[in-house]
Order: C-alpha cells, then sequence, then structure tokens
C-alpha cells in the first residue's frame, strides 16, 4: 500500500478528508468520503486502498508438482528397531562433537549393511548435511531414492543431488572465478585442477599478476597434490616471485620434479657441500658436510635469500644452508646417503649444521614418509612438536607413541591429540580401545569433572571413538552424592552415547 494515507492521519481524522492516490480510484474515495462522518469515512478509505491492493497482488508462477518418489527397496522398515535410534542420532539443535561423529558412523553402518535411511529420519539428514559440510558425503550413500527425492524439492539440501558436490558448467566456473569470493574461487580451482589439470594450470598462468600474494601462494599450494613435470615452466618463472611467501612455497614443489633445472640445481649444490671420507680405526668411508662459505651468484634465481632476517636464530652460513635443504626431498637424502631415514638423522646430529638440517626436515615431512616422521619423533628437540607429528601418520603407528594408561593420556595433555587425530568415522584400534576402556568409565564418577569442563567433552569424544568391539567393557560410573549439574549431565551424556553406539554396533 502507497502512504498516502498517512497524512490525513497525522492531519486529524476528525475532520473531512479525502485520500489522494491519482487516477480513477479517486473518484471512488471522494464518493466514500462525502458519505459518512469523517472518521468513518477516513476508515473506509483505507479499506478500500487495502482492498484494491491484494487484488492487485501478483500470485508466484504456478510450480509442477513432482512424480511420487518411486518405492526403495533397500530404505529401512518404518517399523526397524533402528528408527528410533536413527531419530536420535540425527536430533535436530545444536550438535556436541561427539554427536557429529555419532552421525558420520551411523552412516557408514548403514551402508556397510546396504540399506537406506528410513523415510521418517530423511528431513532431519538432510538439514544435518545442510549445516555440516563433512557429513554430506557419507550421507547421500544412504539416503536413497526418497531421499535424493527430496533434495531435489529444497534448495538448501540440493548439495545431495551429486555425487560430486559442485558439479558447475564452464559458465558457472567462469562466474564463480569472477564472481566469487576468494574460498569459493580456490575451490573451484582445486575442482578444475582434479578434472583438467592443463586447464587449471592455464587458468592460473593467465591471472597471476592480478592475484594478491595471499591468493597467489593458496592457488599455487593447490597444484601440489596432482604436481606433474607439465608444472615445472609455470613453477621455475614464481622462484622470482616478488612475495616470499610464494618463493618459499614453489621451491620445495620443484624440487620434488626431478626433470626441472631447480632440482638439478639443488642437487648439484648439496652434493657440493658433502664430502665423503674415511674416518675411524678401521678407515670407514664417512659422509661429512660443510655449511655454504660464500654467496652463490644462483641464489638469487632459486629462491635462496642471501641476508639473514633480523631475529633469525641460525648463523648466516647455517641460514643459507638451511634454505638449500628444505627444497631437497627427503629420499634424496636417504639415495645419496645409502642411509635409512633414523640413520640420516643419527648422523647429522654428529654433524656441526644439525639445527640447520633438523629445521628443514621438519618443514619437509609428511603422511607420505612414515619413516622420516618416526625418526623425527624419536628426538628430544622435537617434543613440542611431536602431536603435529603424530598426526602425520597412520593410526596404528600413533598409538604406539601414546601411553596405555588414561591417566598418562590426561596428566601429558595427549588426551586431545589422541580424539583429534582419529577420524570422524573411524575408531582406535581394538587392543589401544581395551587398554583405555575399563578406566574410560570409572572417570565419569572423577571429582575432576567437576570443574574441568574440557575433560568432560574430550572424555566423551574418547568414547565415541573406543573400538566397537570394547564398549561392553565400559562401565559408567556414577558421580559422587555431591556431584553439579554439569558431573550429572554429563553422565547422563556418557550411558546414552554408549547406549547409541552399543545399539550402532549391534547386529542389524
Amino acid at each position: 500500500m502507497n502512504q498516502s494515507w498517512l497524512k490525513p492521519a497525522l492531519l486529524g481524522i476528525d475532520r473531512p478528508q479525502v485520500i489522494a492516490v491519482g487516477g480513477a480510484l479517486d473518484a471512488v474515495l471522494q464518493a466514500v468520503a462525502a458519505a459518512d462522518e469523517p472518521a468513518l469515512a477516513y476508515s473506509r478509505q483505507v479499506g478500500v486502498l487495502a482492498a484494491c491492493e491484494r487484488a492487485a497482488v501478483r500470485t508466484a508462477a504456478t510450480v509442477d508438482v513432482p512424480p511420487p518418489a518411486p518405492d526403495d527397496p533397500l530404505q529401512m522398515a518404518a517399523d526397524h528397531p533402528w528408527v528410533p535410534l536413527l531419530a536420535n542420532v540425527f536430533e535436530p539443535g545444536q550438535v556436541s562433537p561427539w554427536g557429529k561423529r555419532l552421525r558420520q558412523q551411523a552412516c557408514e553402518r548403514l551402508a556397510a549393511y546396504g540399506r537406506h535411511l528410513p523415510v521418517a529420519v530423511l528431513p532431519q539428514a538432510l538439514d544435518a548435511g545442510a549445516r555440516f559440510a563433512a557429513l554430506r558425503e557419507p550421507l547421500r550413500a544412504v539416503l536413497g531414492v526418497r531421499g535424493h527425492w527430496l533434495a531435489a524439492c529444497n534448495a538448501e539440501w540440493r548439495y545431495a543431488g551429486a555425487a560430486v558436490e559442485a558439479q558447475a558448467s564452464a559458465a558457472d566456473d567462469e562466474q564463480v572465478w569472477n564472481e566469487g569470493s576468494s574460498e569459493a574461487r580456490l575451490a573451484m580451482f582445486q575442482q578444475q585442477r582434479v578434472d583438467d589439470a592443463a586447464a587449471a594450470r592455464t587458468r592460473l598462468q593467465d591471472s597471476l599478476k592480478e592475484l594478491p600474494a595471499r591468493e597467489r601462494a593458496a592457488f599455487i599450494a593447490a597444484l601440489q597434490p596432482e604436481l606433474h613435470a607439465d608444472d615445472v615452466p609455470l613453477l621455475q618463472g614464481l622462484l622470482k616471485d616478488r612475495s616470499r611467501e610464494v618463493r618459499a612455497l614453489v621451491g620445495p614443489m620443484l624440487g620434488r620434479l626431478p626433470a626441472s633445472p631447480h632440482a638439478a640445481y639443488l642437487q648439484a649444490q648439496m652434493e657440493g657441500l658433502l664430502q665423503q671420507s674415511r674416518s675411524g680405526l678401521l678407515r670407514r668411508l664417512a659422509w661429512t658436510l660443510e655449511a655454504p662459505a660464500a654467496l652463490d651468484p644462483g641464489w638469487a634465481d632459486a629462491g635462496i635469500d642471501s641476508k639473514r632476517p633480523n631475529g633469525e636464530v641460525l648463523g648466516e652460513r647455517a641460514w643459507w644452508l638451511y634454505q638449500l635443504a628444505r627444497q631437497l626431498p627427503l629420499a634424496w637424502w636417504c639415495r645419496t646417503l645409502e642411509k635409512p631415514a633414523a640413520d640420516v638423522v643419527a648422523w647429522a646430529r654428529e654433524g656441526d649444521w644439525y639445527q640447520a638440517l633438523l629445521r628443514a626436515w621438519l618443514e619437509r615431512v609428511d603422511a607420505s614418509e612414515a619413516d622420516w616422521v618416526e625418526a623425527l619423533i624419536a628426538l628430544k628437540e622435537t617434543h613440542p612438536r611431536k602431536s603435529e607429528l603424530l598426526a602425520l601418520l597412520p593410526a596404528v603407528q600413533r598409538e604406539r607413541h601414546w601411553p596405555a594408561r588414561l591417566q598418562d593420556l590426561i596428566s601429558q595433555n595427549l588426551l586431545g591429540d589422541v580424539v583429534d587425530s582419529t577420524g570422524a568415522a573411524r575408531s582406535l584400534s581394538a587392543a589401544y580401545s581395551q587398554a583405555l576402556a575399563p578406566s574410560v568409565g570409572a572417570l565419569f564418577g572423577d571429582e575432576r569433572l567437576r570443574y574441568d569442563y574440557l575433560l568432560r567433552d574430550r572424555l566423551l569424544e574418547l568414547l565415541a571413538v573406543l573400538h566397537p568391539t570394547t564398549l561392553a567393557s565400559v562401565q559408567i560410573a556414577e558421580p559422587p552424592a555431591t556431584a553439579t549439574d554439569a558431573m550429572l549431565h554429563v553422565a547422563h551424556q556418557a550411558r546414552a552415547l554408549l547406549a547409541l553406539r552399543q545399539a550402532l554396533y549391534s547386529p542389524f
């Protein structure tokens, strides 16, 4: 409704007034205004305006009703004992970390049995997937025909309509690249890198000049999972990038590509610093390493800064050595020195340049080199970074480095590492879980839970990642008589969580 009725109301409706809107409607309003006493006449004029506005509303276009969803023989029956269990797992509202784990575990269990979510749970499950991206992939596998039918009817659930979340057309890609946020552009680029590596490389090459340093670094890092010899020309040119962050990123990437000129240069530089001589009573051949004694003219083109930054703890020569070493693949050291990773680290400890090499290797190591991770974890110097290194190991290898007693995990602040490094739908090994299980239940009656809310949360998450075969040995202790509401609540949550997991992992 327009605002033509407002001015007469402000002037006072106790005197005759005609609301003027222009056009043929004015004649109707004048006739209404003359028919009654002023206040009633004004009210009737407003009523006429309201009726006209309602009559002029344009309704939305009709929507075609989709055909009914076909029957799904794999869908869980409405009377199956798991239906109330799944309704509990996907209950709307604020979800705890262990609740998120439980949802993924439920999807995995259903998929293992080749069954789909019951109809009654589908809306809550689709809502959960819309809110938590990590749930989407396991959820898609158990939506079934009805779930995908529902997803097509709700824009917020469209993520479930395809096996890959972002199946954008070429035109959509261009729109995202030109208009999207930096996060959306990066996600699109990562997908294109998987689908068409050459096109992604060309896109990045054409856009480098307009990208700020932080975005250049992010897009270049996205090349790493699918690094290929064809990337060499692009990366080789970036060794002279104006951003130190970009230069520091590109050097190690080229070092992984043995056919690149940069990799050959790095190897030649380091080989020139290594010497082999006979020593000891048995006159055995031994390797020694010397840091660069002077600047090399080629460093400017190799992403190596000749000037040591202010506040750098390494000396000048050690700084140069570190920059060379951090760009070489760790496998090069094992191959050149003909030693396993642990022996290479031991050899470095005996030399004068250990700190420079250790810093370089800690930057270089990743999950693909478990032997190097193990060798570095064993060092006292790496203790502050032990959690970070453990996260690179497969689960079974990680567990060998954790205490087998829950009390020790808590006292050494490792409980969070145990939980955080276990995948959402994964569990600890049966052997390690069995060592912890009896203590987990007992701690729910511990006085420490009175004030330690972090411990309360971590214990619930630990309960969510124990191996299913050990759940029967967990007995949730009764809180003390003086327990706070928080202590009573966490014990109640623990019992509910334990019951849910036992039901999930019981025979279908």
